[in-house]
């Protein structure tokens, strides 16, 4: 199988510890689905899906970082799941990180029901008919909610984990109304959040999130990662991430130990 074609580039994430396919013109890695993969903790020995995978860098990442777990990643686009399919080989990952070209929204086609503890996504963010759709239909795919609307998301993910399963994503925190909107009725609880900063005085512009799926969360945990410092350098933390190094829960940094009774979304609307 060729691994590399002329208009395709292999480039090394997580500090070259994975290495991704991707077209030189079409959708590249973004720094969110490099944090996210961090953010994302499955248990060992877990059965996980990456729903919409692109080239597959947060299967890579997650398979990578933990060899007992199994991975599928699903993408619609033929493209983007032939370069993650190749992408598997070229990390010596094919025996369990294995890439499935279809439609997520349709998984109850091709998986069985509770058949995940543990899905993550990196969605596209913006909704039908805001923000200019781009004329490269591979970009337009990953950035814009043709395919995979957010409420298909958690009904997808409903159907597909087990009780208590974990889907985690990361979205714009402009869309927090919606997701807690979306997430009504659906059985899912938000037990992680992480509040993504461009720097210290700066509001978050994205949060990631860790949704059970359960009757009842006692407890959130809530922290925030600041991207830069006040010498617009990167943190060293966010340096860390990116680099796909041992990182910890560090204080304001990373994932704190504060937590807040009840649920996020309950919170807002009392507000």
């Amino acid at each position: 199988m060729e691994l590399h074609r002329e208009d395709e580039s292999i480039d090394g994430i997580f500090g070259n510890k994975v290495r991704v396919i991707q077209s030189r013109k079409g959708y590249r890695v973004s720094e969110d689905a490099i944090i996210l993969t961090w953010f994302a903790k499955p248990n060992p020995g877990e059965r996980i899906m990456d729903a919409g995978t692109g080239c597959g860098v947060i299967a890579f990442g997650i398979g990578i970082r933990d060899p007992s777990v199994t991975v599928v990643g699903v993408e619609i686009q033929k493209d983007l799941a032939d370069r993650a399919s190749r992408g598997a080989k070229l990390n010596a990952l094919e025996a369990r990180v294995f890439i499935v070209q279809g439609d997520v929204t349709k998984a109850e086609l091709f998986f069985r029901r509770r058949s995940f503890h543990f899905i993550v996504c990196n969605p596209p963010y913006y909704e039908p008919g805001r923000g200019r759709i781009n004329l490269q239909h591979e970009r337009a795919l990953c950035r814009h909610q043709l395919s995979m609307p957010i409420p298909q998301l958690f009904s997808v993910a409903q159907f597909l984990l087990r009780d208590r399963g974990r889907l985690d994503l990361i979205y714009p925190t402009a869309g927090m109304e919606g997701i807690c909107n979306a997430l009504r009725g659906t059985g899912f609880r938000i037990s992680r959040m992480l509040w993504i900063h461009p720097h210290q005085q700066a509001p978050p512009g994205h949060v990631c999130l860790e949704l059970v799926l359960a009757e009842r969360i006692e407890e959130t945990f809530e922290g925030h990662l600041y991207l830069y410092d006040e010498q617009h350098q990167r943190t060293a933390f966010a340096r860390a991430i990116l680099a796909g190094d041992e990182c910890h829960d560090n204080g304001h940094y990373g994932l704190s130990s504060d937590v807040t009774a009840g649920g996020y979304c309950g919170r807002i609307r009392k507000n």
